[in-house]
């Protein structure tokens, strides 16, 4: 009966607050009946208290729970949050700090089952799965209350496990960073040489670079670019002029000794020598006999 008597009054209270009007109250409000003097203990009055909250200083132990194979573990690390709507702030943090080692034991005991489920090299989806399992917390029916307790977990690779993989993560992140640092040097290479070509052709008075030219000044133009596109623009260079003067060579040593061989066997191998040569040198084969037939119809 206490309890519906104190619902009235806290309802009629309410009402004059709201509309300023005394004791009217609303159409259909229950009839009031006053309270004796004394503290409200109806459900209603203890929920309107406000909750009052406490974090307790981190503990510096770490606790170890087995991952999936029961050969490594993670680190976890766990944190609490504590509150209640019928203590002081001081109360409840000193009844809180009573309760936290029987809060870890707990703690530490959902979450085994949870993160020997879990891959021991991934701690991030390890983490997110005990959070899971542990919200809503749980509740401490203490002397001076009820306490809620809300735990979370924070959780690390195994010390042994992270030793092992470093090296590879490390040597990961160099290849990355080696490869985005030469994209970048490459794309600013092409952009320097395509310029010095522009500048060279421009003073040559050439207008449009064929490929012929391109493959006569580019080695030029990298010189000016960037010093290790310049060698290997040198040693391809000299690797195409190594080819020529090779090529010339069997040449010669062909139309002097063709006497010995058939007529048939000496085309065939200046075939072979003639394709392999444009092959090296990025040309399409017989392109030069077309380029010489445009100049002969263009000639007078």
């Amino acid at each position: 009966m206490a309890e519906r008597k104190g619902l009235r009054t806290r309802l009629r209270s309410w009402w004059r607050r709201v509309t300023g009007k005394g004791g009217t109250e609303p159409d259909g409000a229950p009839e009031t009946v006053d309270e004796p003097d004394g503290e409200d203990t109806s459900p209603l009055g203890q929920a309107a208290q406000a909750e009052v909250g406490v974090e307790l200083p981190p503990v510096e132990e770490t606790l170890s729970v087995a991952a999936d194979g029961d050969v490594f573990a993670f680190e976890l690390v766990p944190h609490f949050r504590w509150s209640s709507r019928e203590m002081t702030l001081d109360v409840l943090r000193e009844r809180a700090a009573l309760h936290e080692e029987a809060a870890r034991g707990k703690l530490l005991r959902r979450a085994w089952s949870v993160a020997r489920a879990c891959d021991p090299g991934d701690p991030v989806a390890a983490e997110k799965a005990v959070n899971k399992e542990l919200r809503g917390g749980w509740c401490y029916h203490d002397e001076k209350g009820l306490i809620r307790c809300r735990p979370s977990v924070r959780m690390r690779i195994d010390p042994a496990l992270r030793e092992h993989v470093l090296p590879f993560h490390l040597a990961e992140v160099r290849m990355e960073k080696e490869h985005h640092l030469g994209k970048l040097k490459a794309d600013q290479v092409k952009e320097l040489t395509e310029r010095w070509l522009r500048v060279m052709s421009e003073l040559e008075l050439l207008g449009t670079l064929g490929a012929a030219e391109r493959r006569l000044l580019v080695p030029f133009a990298a010189a000016l670019a960037d010093e290790d596109f310049f060698k290997v623009m040198q040693v391809l260079k000299n690797t195409r002029r190594n080819g020529a003067e090779a090529l010339a060579d069997v040449l010669t040593a062909a139309t002097k000794n063709h006497e010995q061989v058939g007529l048939f066997e000496y085309a065939n191998a200046y075939d072979k020598a003639l394709s392999e040569f444009c092959r090296q040198m990025g040309l399409s084969p017989f392109s030069w006999v077309d380029t010489v037939g445009d100049v002969e119809e263009l000639a007078p």
